[in-house]
């Protein structure tokens, strides 16, 4: 089984009162020394991967998942074998040839540990001041004029990000990008080694991205946070991507639904696949030394869950916890195993709200209570 720690930096503590907590680099520099010490030890425990959220001006210090790719490599460094990743990059409101070609980057720089993960962008402020050349902004899926141009420009964008990947060259026209956009270009080099990127009268006719990804079998593995968006899990079961659902036992319901869906749509379209290939299922982490711990850290939690995510703008239901006795979860994550034919399990853990010795425990607690277990 794989277990992969989606690691939410928080640059503040439960019950702090300062502001702009997100400003300090002192502040940031301490969640560095605190995330590398918790990823080194979380590889020595078992755990096979790193990745974040991807957000942009938290001043406030909650969530500070600012560039997902430097918080990688940054990972990678300090580590052999963890694969690290993102869960996910905006793929709307960013130049998507760059984003292909940082993504390629970072798969070179880790020697292959690397996997992308994408969304539209849940965020208002960050999406929409990024994205304010092209008129994109965060967006419910209530299919408003908004919702589709973002899922157009999304859609447009992995195409596009997919073709540098996979192709030396591409010659793409879209609705955002042109790749390349008009113009001419008169550069010996081209002429000698690239001469079919040009036409007979010197206008640039295609581009391609350097590197291209290590992995290339066809491209690093892509995931995609999963919302209760049937649009965008039908999109990705074409595509060839994974998604991860955090779906509470109420919603469990929804998993075979979306199970069947998917593979019908994988099908349809040439991919054969299984659950396992299409779902991986994630929860909060929240596993104390003792009960009475565990408690404690399930308030400061909730507080924190139903002030910043259950709330404007966001309105994020709480989702499955991985909670209770080493025995609880390990029958938990059993359960989902055999019902559902999983065997990927995210865990969205805090490094910086909790003090760094409850933070280190949780991860200690999940690796020798269900990580131990199932790899024995």
């Amino acid at each position: 089984m794989e277990f992969v720690i989606l690691a939410i930096p928080y640059m503040r503590r439960l019950g702090e009162q300062v502001g702009r907590a997100g400003s300090d680099p002192n502040r940031f520099q301490a969640l560095m020394a605190n995330l590398r010490t918790q990823m080194r030890f979380a590889e020595s425990v078992g755990y096979t991967g790193f990745c974040m959220t991807e957000q942009h001006l938290q001043v406030e210090g909650i969530e500070t998942t600012t560039n997902p790719l430097f918080w990688d490599y940054f990972v990678a460094q300090h580590t052999e074998r963890i694969r690290v990743g993102q869960l996910g990059m905006n793929l709307t409101a960013v130049n998507p040839i760059q984003l292909a070609e940082n993504l390629a980057m970072l798969d070179h720089f880790t020697g292959g540990r690397m996997f992308a993960g994408f969304t539209r962008g849940n965020t208002p402020r960050w999406t929409g001041t990024f994205g304010q050349h092209i008129g994109i902004t965060a967006t419910h899926s209530d299919k408003s004029e908004v919702d589709r141009r973002n899922r157009r420009a999304f859609e447009e964008n992995w195409r596009l990000v997919k073709a540098l990947w996979t192709q030396e060259v591409v010659s793409i026209s879209g609705e955002f990008w042109q790749a390349p956009p008009a113009m001419d270009w008169s550069f010996a080099p081209t002429n000698e080694w690239s001469p079919g990127s040009v036409t007979h009268d010197g206008t640039l006719k295609e581009i391609g991205i350097v590197p291209r990804p290590l992995q290339n079998d066809p491209h690093p593995p892509v995931y995609a946070p999963f919302s209760y968006s049937m649009g965008t899990a039908k999109f990705w079961a074409r595509e060839g991507g994974k998604m991860m659902g955090m779906f509470n036992e109420s919603k469990e319901e929804f998993i075979p639904l979306t199970l069947d869906i998917c593979l019908e749509e994988a099908l349809q379209h040439g991919r054969i696949i299984g659950p396992n290939d299409m779902l991986a299922l994630g929860g909060h982490l929240i596993m104390g030394r003792n009960p009475a711990e565990t408690k404690k850290l399930y308030e400061g939690f909730e507080w924190l869950f139903n002030f910043a995510y259950n709330a404007p703008p966001y309105h994020v239901p709480m989702g499955r916890l991985w909670m209770g006795s080493r025995q609880q979860v390990l029958d938990h994550v059993g359960r989902l195993n055999e019902t559902f034919g999983i065997d990927e399990f995210f865990l969205w853990h805090h490094v910086g709200w909790f003090e760094q010795d409850e933070e280190m425990a949780m991860l200690h607690e999940f690796a020798e209570g269900v990580i131990g277990p199932l790899s024995s």
